[in-house]
Formats: structure tokens, C-alpha cells, sequence
């Protein structure tokens, strides 16, 4: 079931037009043509009929006003009624043309047009059910809250869970107009038919489609301060690359809520908080087991250590960015009606370059708050020197440096991971799950080599001094922000567009660490053949690992009619 709020009263006409997905030409129509807008400020009331955008184009041509009264079969599809003698009302009005109707009295808006319910076959050409059980039930009249949701009332509920338990008294609609109820049962309700054919593969049925767009009406809506719409199913079922139910102008309307929760969001949230969880204990016991290995490792084999495990992180990052982000981004940052090819290859390109120079920027800020510690270099070499002297003592390293390394550590760790749950959050919020636990397994291939690389900085006597535990404490709470992003993305409920851009971002973060940090550790280290050799091969390694997720790959949802085509 779902409660969904109306289009607010006491606008003009002019305005709704204007501020409307798919109505630009009657916005133009009525500033531009004096005649128009000189009527239709009049007062009195003003009734247009169109049944799209492009029937409006006539005005522009110039017509007089007494040319557009005309009923001339040119004009069929457009007819501006002035009716200022015979003050028809929105009542009267709606019932002598109850099809694509607006109202107009003075300037104040008082009716909406026709709403559009549509359900499209999956990308295997399939619906979810043959058919789906439907009503549409009006709403509390001053939209007040009763019961679990705003313009719900007991009736309204009660009529609805009636109108499911009495299929038989449904008919079959193929296409056509689905009526809205009074809030008193009984009420009418219709078994939407969608064009597929049931077959079945492996003893489970498939609908196969015949048609991959069904549509139907819900007329004259507006007289209404909200409707509620029960279903056999949640209506996002049956979305693809269509919004399943459409305003007057193409604007997609949304529920103010929904009843239950769909099954699919409460997954979507326990699988993205466990894989923040994953994240932060995979990590953590990596730091545990590992760090000790890597810090004696590191004295015996620095070089190697650094090759094999850079090499292995920059695959993994560079192929997380190629195969899937980078392309999700072009898939969901699409092309539509009010998105130009230009202006979505804009978005794609800077949200990309904004995350390649995001990790500088925020070194820059950190530096510039917390001051910048003393570089490892001269902090050894003073070391060395002290140490040198026969009867000096190594003295403890200089409070100041100790906490601006800490500082610096800790904070940029906390950022980073935040950014982190961003990603992993979009992901789970409109991505295909293989591509959302990829992410998460990406995130722990370079988080567990930082975490590390943290970790021994911290109990580095010469630069953060921390004890082991007090360091793996720190490092831990440090790295619970990848839940609170993960919480903050799901809580916001992205859309498409928004999810395109965090990856495009994301991917851009990806490439500046794998470019500038973790390539670079390998050049340098990687001074013979053989540790060449070990770091292509790690690489490749990190790659195939991230790539394999490709063989059973699915698109994140794309927004418009362009999908896969979103450069």
C-alpha cells in the first residue's frame, strides 16, 4: 500500500507550468503570447484540455485567441475554453470533461490532470506476475494524520485490505482508466493484466513479456488532498527505466509513505551495515595478526614487503574505478528529458576529477589545521644522531610532532572511511548486490594495507609513540566512520543520479590512491627483475580478483529511457 501526497493548491498557472518536468512549452506558450496570458489572468474560470506538452506548440504560432476557440479538427489537440460568462467551476468542469483536465479560477490552480501508472518487464524481457490486484482510495480530506500514515485513516485501511481479500470481485484492465474510491468500503478494485505469456523453465514460472510497457490512467486526481494505492506488490517492481507513476507533466511522484517497509530496503540495510561491519572487523583483525608479521617483515624485506602489497592494492583499486564504477557512473548519471548528453558527461567528468584531487585537498586542510609533522626522515636521522653519542639516552620524541602525527593519522583515517561508508552505502542503495559486496571487498584490500601502514606509525617510537593496544584501539574507532556513512547515504535514500555521482567520486578517490600512492611505493621499491616481476604479478592479481565479479554482473538502476547510455 502506498499514501501519496497530491500537488499543493494556490498556484498559478503560469507557475505550475514553469516549474513542471515536460511542460516547457505551455511555460512558453503563456509569457510569450500577451493574448493567452491576458485571459487566462482574468478573473474567472479557465478550462485547458491537451494531452501533451507539444499540443501547447499552436499558441506559439501566433494564433489569435479567437483561432484557438475553434473547433477545427487542426486543433483537436489543443482547446483553450474561456468560460468568464457561464463561471464554470472545477465540479463542473470535471464532470463534463473528466479527460487531461486543469482548472483554472482567477489564478489559483484548483485541478490537476490525468496521472500515469506504468509497469516495464525486467532486463530479461520478464514481469515479476502476470497479474497484480489494484485500488486507489482517496485519502483523508485535510491530509491530517491517522493511524500509521499522513491521510491514512481506519476506513481507508480497512477498505483496502477488504478490496485484496475479494479478488473475485476484480475485474481484469489490460489498459484503460483505474477509478479512485471513497474511503468507505466497498470498494472498487481492478486486476491489472500485463502483456506476457507464462511459461514454465527449471519448474519456475516466468512471465515472458509480449509488450515491455503497460500503461494505464488514474483520472482526476486532484480533487483530492492525497490518495492511498494498495497492491498485491510494491509498484518498484515493475520499474525499469520508467517512474511507475507520472504527474501530468512527466514529473515522477513519489509516496509520502509506505506500508510495510518493502522487504528489499530492510535487506538493503542489513546487508549494507554488515558489510561496514566486515569492513571494520576484517581490518582490525588484519592489523592484529598481520601488523606484527608486516613490522618484522619490513626490518628483514622493506622492499619487498612494499612492492607485493602496493602492487596487489592498485590492482584492486584500479580495477574497482574501470570495470564497474567508472561505467555505473555514465549508466546512472543518464541522459533524460531535462539532462542533456553534455551536461551528463559534466557531472560524470567532475564528480571523477573531484574525487582524484579530494585525498590532496584534504591533506592540504589537515596540514593547514593541525600544523604538519616532522617529516620520518629527519625525525630518524635525529635519532640515529642522539644515539650515536655513547652516554645519551634516546630521549622520548617531541610531544608537539607526537600529537600532530597522531592527529593527522587519525583524522585523515576518520575521513577516509567516512567517504568509504559513502560508497559502499550508494552501492547497496541502487546497485546490483555483486557490485555493492565488490566495493566492500575493495574497501578492505586498500583499508586493511592502510590500516596497517596506520598502525605502524602509531606505535613508531619515533613518531606516534602509542602502545599496541592503545594504537589498535584508536585505529578502530577511527574506522567505525564507514558505518555512520553507510547509515548517512541509506537514511538520505539517493537517487540514481546521486548514486552516479558518489561512484563517479569514488572511483576518482580510487585512482588518486592507487596513482599517487600505491604505484609510486612500487617504482620505488621495486629496484630488480625479480621484485618487478612479483609486483606485476600481485597486480594482476588485485585486478582479477575485483573483475571476476563481472561474470555476474548487473546494472545499478538507470534513470530515463537511455539505458547503458549515459555518456
Amino acid at each position: 500500500m502506498l499514501a501519496l501526497s497530491m500537488l499543493a493548491y494556490g498556484q498559478t498557472i503560469a507557475e505550475v507550468a514553469c516549474g513542471t518536468n515536460g511542460l516547457s512549452t505551455l511555460c512558453t506558450a503563456i509569457n510569450e503570447s500577451p493574448t493567452v496570458l491576458a485571459a487566462l489572468s482574468a478573473a474567472g474560470t479557465y478550462t485547458v484540455f491537451a494531452p501533451n506538452n507539444d499540443a501547447f506548440a499552436a499558441v506559439l504560432s501566433g494564433a489569435a485567441l479567437t483561432d484557438l476557440l475553434a473547433d477545427e479538427p487542426s486543433l483537436t489537440n489543443l482547446l483553450l475554453k474561456h468560460a468568464l460568462d457561464s463561471k464554470v467551476d472545477a465540479t463542473t468542469a470535471l464532470t463534463l470533461n473528466n479527460d487531461r483536465v486543469a482548472t483554472m479560477q482567477g489564478n489559483e490552480l484548483t485541478a490537476f490532470e490525468t496521472l500515469t501508472w506504468s509497469a516495464q518487464s525486467n532486463e530479461e524481457g520478464e514481469y515479476p506476475d502476470a497479474t497484480m490486484l489494484i485500488a486507489v482510495i482517496q485519502g483523508n480530506v485535510d491530509n491530517s494524520f491517522d493511524g500509521n500514515a499522513p491521510g491514512l485513516s481506519y476506513s481507508v485501511e480497512t477498505a483496502g485490505k477488504k478490496v485484496m481479500e475479494d479478488e473475485a470481485k476484480c475485474p481484469l484492465l489490460s489498459s484503460g482508466e483505474i477509478s479512485i474510491a471513497m474511503g468507505n468500503p466497498p470498494a472498487p478494485c481492478y486486476k491489472l493484466k500485463f502483456p506476457c505469456e507464462m511459461e514454465t523453465e527449471d519448474g519456475h514460472e516466468h512471465c515472458h513479456a509480449t509488450a515491455h510497457t503497460a500503461v494505464w490512467t488514474i483520472p482526476n486526481p486532484s480533487g483530492y488532498k492525497n490518495i492511498a494505492i494498495f497492491a498485491q506488490h510494491y509498484p518498484t517492481e515493475f520499474e525499469r527505466s520508467l517512474h511507475y507513476l507520472k504527474g501530468p507533466g512527466g514529473e515522477d511522484i513519489e509516496p509520502v509513505n509506505e506500508m510495510p517497509e518493502p522487504e528489499e530496503r530492510e535487506k538493503r540495510w542489513g546487508a549494507a551495515i554488515g558489510a561496514a561491519f566486515i569492513v571494520m572487523v576484517c581490518t582490525l583483525i588484519g592489523v592484529i595478526f598481520l601488523a606484527p608479521l608486516f613490522a618484522k617483515l619490513q626490518k628483514e624485506r622493506e622492499a619487498l614487503v612494499n612492492v607485493l602489497a602496493s602492487a596487489f592494492a592498485a590492482g584492486a583499486l584500479l580495477a574497482a574505478a574501470f570495470y564497474l564504477m567508472l561505467y555505473e557512473a555514465t549508466h546512472l548519471i543518464a541522459i533524460t528529458d531535462d539532462r542533456t548528453e553534455a551536461q551528463a558527461s559534466a557531472w560524470w567528468g567532475s564528480a571523477t576529477l573531484l574525487g582524484f584531487v579530494s585525498p590532496f585537498i584534504l591533506e592540504a586542510i589537515v596540514s593547514a589545521v593541525i600544523g604538519k609533522a616532522a617529516p620520518k626522515q629527519e625525525v630518524r636521522k635525529e635519532a640515529d644522531a642522539e644515539a650515536a653519542k655513547p652516554a645519551a639516552v634516546v630521549p622520548a620524541p617531541n610531544s608537539r610532532n607526537k600529537v600532530r602525527v597522531l592527529s593527522g593519522v587519525l583524522l585523515g583515517d576518520f575521513l577516509h572511511n567516512l567517504v568509504d561508508g559513502f560508497f559502499i552505502g550508494a552501492a547497496f542503495a541502487n546497485c546490483d548486490s555483486s557490485m555493492a559486496w565488490t566495493i566492500t571487498a575493495a574497501t578492505v584490500y586498500h583499508e586493511l594495507a592502510q590500516e596497517i601502514s596506520d598502525y605502524l606509525v602509531l606505535t613508531n617510537p619515533e613518531q606516534g609513540g602509542l602502545k599496541p593496544f592503545m594504537a589498535l584501539g584508536l585505529n578502530f574507532l577511527s574506522g567505525m566512520s564507514v558505518l555512520f556513512g553507510v547509515c548517512i547515504v541509506l537514511s538520505a535514500e539517493p537517487s540514481n543520479f546521486s548514486t552516479g555521482c558518489l561512484l563517479a567520486y569514488g572511483a576518482g578517490v580510487y585512482l588518486q590512491l592507487a596513482a599517487t600512492e600505491c604505484m609510486p611505493r612500487v617504482h620505488e621499491y621495486a629496484t630488480t627483475l625479480n621484485m618487478r616481476l612479483g609486483g606485476l604479478l600481485l597486480f594482476i592479481i588485485g585486478a582479477t580478483a575485483i573483475g571476476l565479479v563481472l561474470l555476474d554482473h548487473e546494472h545499478c538502476a538507470g534513470e530515463g529511457g537511455h539505458e547503458g547510455h549515459g555518456h
